[in-house]
């Protein structure tokens, strides 16, 4: 055997049939592993640095390119989540030493010309903005070798660390750190994702929930503009009733205030002094307590501002869509009892009344009262599926589909606009009570197995399950490729604002 060096790729010889993947990168080569998939060798790139890690003094700041390095620097395992407080990650998984990304990429890319270079995928993850991971929760099996693309997930930083906002005034932590940090692996991929085979101008990013809402911050964003040609968002966006920054402002001084660093003369550098338990442990729980912000050099104008006044990137392809139940996994939140996944309570019209008044303001509770229930009645099921779907429609089916229609600015955008709603629930999704259950539908994140082909890896997935992975990663190559989707899916009309379906 030959040991072969191109200008981009480098080939170490282990055996007379093993090949390790060693890639040349900005910072400094790096060396994957092969794994095998149904006879296919696809390379794992993992837990490869993008930004300085994000500790001390650069604890609470923006990311820093890395430092470049000259050694061989093996990246065969996922390196650490970022600081989080969640049941499927534990605290020894994590440390603020996270800014890694992971790229997944088959062989014959590799062996490929110099002229055909793949499509890139780049996947943000969900998880309220608190957390989560792009690690072994979103591997590259079989959805790379199945549409011969080349997949980047990452990290960035969740809550306190990631989305702490004090407003103009002291301390002085920059906004929308943990945006940043994906900007930061975005430009990573423009600037490396070649030397994978990859096609820097064919990037797709996608995301689901507060991963699609990041997704949608992008679109917005002047600093992203030329990073990416189409985007998928998944159920969420930053079209959010929620856009008052005192209540953003309030939970981080909650968080200081429960810290020594409250009477500190240098709160900056207490709170960065502080360790790690000291930040998480002195947060509150709930859903996007940490978030985005308006007004800096990322985000300079609100959501409406940017679509009503053309102030966004219109060239880009936008895929939306959500589940049919998006927000059933949430409710037991509200009550246990009540909205138990396998054996919920009755209910009766005044309560559910009562819950629906904790989504919609008071003078326009009686409208929403008839949309939903209608006239009263004692059918139990029927009263919890509707306040399933008002708080569903409220929190992400509503911002998702209006910010595809605001984009689309009836039909006189450059890029295409196209959705999705989806309606069959599977026998496995990512939340195990959601399977259980005879009511909660279709659920939140549920089409991220579809997305990912985990069918393909359960041998107890059924034939259906197989084949709507099949058809969705069949979709996703035909977009990333631009075919006329009309050729695939029933012919649809372009939309406009008279003829909205």
């Amino acid at each position: 055997m030959l040991f072969v060096i191109f200008s981009c790729f480098l080939w170490t010889l282990i055996s007379a049939n093993d090949l390790t993947p060693i890639v040349s990168i900005s910072s400094g080569p790096v060396q994957g592993k092969f794994v095998d998939f149904n006879g296919i060798k696809v390379a794992h790139f993992l837990g490869v640095p993008y930004a300085k890690p994000p500790i001390k003094s650069l604890r609470f700041q923006s990311p820093e390119k890395v430092d470049p390095w000259t050694e061989v620097k093996s990246v065969t395992n996922y390196g650490a989540s970022c600081p989080q407080r969640s049941e499927h990650i534990k605290p020894e998984e994590t440390n603020e030493d996270c800014l890694f990304l992971n790229v997944y990429v088959t062989e014959s890319t590799f062996n490929s010309s110099a002229t055909r270079k793949r499509p890139v995928l780049f996947w943000i993850h969900g998880g309220a903005l608190t957390m989560g991971s792009g690690n072994e929760f979103y591997p590259g099996l079989p959805m790379v070798p199945f549409e011969d693309v080349i997949l980047v997930t990452h990290n960035y930083r969740l809550n306190a660390f990631g989305f702490m906002y004090f407003g103009a005034g002291e301390p002085r932590i920059p906004s929308n750190i943990g945006l940043r940090d994906q900007l930061m692996a975005m430009q990573w991929v423009r600037e490396n994702i070649a030397k994978f085979g990859g096609d820097p101008n064919q990037v797709t990013i996608f995301g689901e929930s507060a991963g699609s809402m990041s997704v949608s911050a992008h679109i917005l964003s002047p600093l992203t503009k030329g990073l990416f040609k189409r985007a998928i968002l998944e159920s969420g966006t930053i079209y959010n009733p929620v856009d008052d920054p005192s209540f953003f402002i309030g939970n981080a001084w909650s968080v200081l205030n429960r810290t020594s660093c409250a009477s500190s003369h240098d709160i900056l550098t207490c709170l960065q002094g502080l360790s790690v338990p000291e930040i998480i442990d002195n947060q509150s729980d709930g859903l996007l307590r940490f978030r985005w912000v308006y007004g800096d050099d990322f985000l300079p104008f609100t959501v409406n501002e940017a679509f009503d006044q053309d102030l966004y990137d219109d060239s880009v392809d936008l895929l939306v869509g959500t589940e049919k139940n998006e927000f059933s996994i949430f409710m037991a939140k509200l009550d246990a009892k009540l909205f138990n996944p396998v054996d919920p309570s009755p209910t009766d019209y005044q309560t559910a009344l009562g819950y629906l008044a904790l989504t919609f303001k008071q003078e326009s509770l009686d409208y929403f009262r008839e949309l939903y229930f209608g006239p009263p009645t004692s059918d139990s099921a029927f009263l919890r599926s509707q306040l399933e779907k008002a708080y569903s429609d409220t929190a992400l089916l509503c911002p998702t589909y209006m910010f595809g229609l605001k984009f689309a600015k009836d039909g006189q955008q450059s890029g295409k606009v196209f959705g999705y709603y989806r309606t069959q629930k599977a026998k496995s999704t990512m939340f195990p009570p959601c399977d259980a259950s005879s009511w909660m539908g279709t659920c939140h994140a549920g089409e991220i197995p579809f997305v990912f082909g985990f069918p393909f890896l359960d041998p107890n997935a059924t034939q259906s399950e197989r084949d709507l992975s099949s058809q969705v990663m069949k979709f996703g190559l035909i977009l990333l490729n631009s075919v006329n989707l009309q050729c695939w899916w029933t012919e649809w009309k372009t939309l406009n604002s008279d003829d909205q379906r």
